[in-house]
C-alpha cells in the first residue's frame, strides 16, 4: 500500500495545513502583543501584525494547497488524453478530397 493510499494519509494532510494555517497567525499575534507591551508601543502597531499574520497564513496555506495538487492530483491516465489519429480517417477528409 503506497503513502498516498494509506488510510492516515488524509489525517496527515489535514493536519500539515492546520499547522499551516495557525502557526504563522499565532506567532505574529503572540509576538505582536509581546512587543506591543515590552515596548509600550501604539495599538495600530498591533493590528500590522495580525495582517501581516494573515497575510503569512495565507500565501503559505496556497502554496501548500498548490504542492498537495501537484503531489495527489497526478492522473494515472493522462497518457491516454492526447487524440492521435491520421485526418484522412475522417469522413470530413474524404468529402474535401472529393472536392478538388
Amino acid at each position: 500500500m503506497s503513502g498516498k493510499k494509506s488510510p492516515f494519509a488524509a489525517y496527515a494532510v489535514a493536519s500539515q495545513l492546520a499547522f499551516v494555517i495557525l502557526a504563522p497567525l499565532l506567532l505574529f499575534i503572540v509576538g505582536g502583543h509581546y512587543v506591543c507591551e515590552r515596548f509600550d508601543l501604539p495599538d495600530w502597531v498591533m493590528v500590522v501584525c495580525i495582517l501581516l499574520g494573515i497575510l503569512f497564513m495565507v500565501s503559505g496555506a496556497i502554496s501548500h494547497i498548490m504542492k498537495l495538487i501537484r503531489i495527489y492530483g497526478r492522473d494515472d491516465k493522462s497518457k491516454y488524453r492526447s487524440y492521435n489519429s491520421d485526418p484522412r480517417d475522417n469522413d470530413y477528409d474524404d468529402d474535401y478530397n472529393k472536392r478538388k
